[in-house]
């Protein structure tokens, strides 16, 4: 009689150890979704873009960005950018607009604090997923020819760009 009351006093331990168990599921299920950041307005990304720009030298500094192009073209981004003579890094995120014009994706409204409203207007990446390295001239035109205006020399820096699904 004991060893039967044994067994028993088991599979009601088992039951209610898994009843707790997915109670506890479902409530990470609940903070999870809660946490989840929500989808921005436009739905499902085309394209994810990352970029990291960087010129070597206590004279340089970077670009570093993350776009979600949505397929309605409409946007998100996030970065940051610093120059390594001092001022400090700035952090942004917003909004972007872009188009396909030919074999190339056209990014419009990505902002820099420490930098000119205009630029960063247009950025161009390749419109096939991949990593590419390019030039800062062939990726951000108008940041090159504003930062060369007042002095830079970007000839020795780079921009590491992918585009994926």
């Amino acid at each position: 009689m004991m060893f039967r009351w044994i067994i028993s006093g088991a599979r009601a331990r088992v039951v209610v150890l898994a009843a707790a168990g997915t109670l506890v599921a479902a409530l990470v299920a609940v903070d999870t979704a809660a946490a989840a950041p929500s989808t921005p307005p436009g739905g499902d990304a085309a394209y994810q873009v990352e970029l990291s720009g960087n010129v070597p030298g206590k004279t340089g500094g970077g670009s570093w960005f993350w776009l979600e192009l949505d397929k309605d073209g409409g946007g998100i981004y996030a970065g940051s950018d610093c120059a390594h003579g001092g001022g400090g890094a700035s952090a942004d995120r917003g909004s972007l607009s872009w188009e396909q014009q030919g074999d190339q994706l056209v990014v419009h409204g990505v902002r820099s604090s420490g930098l000119p409203p205009f630029a960063y207007e247009p950025i161009l990446v390749p419109a096939s997923f991949g990593h590419y390295v390019k030039t800062f001239a062939q990726v951000f035109p108008t940041l090159t020819a504003f930062l060369t205006s007042v002095g830079a020399d970007l000839s020795n820096g780079s921009v590491q760009v992918q585009v994926a699904p």
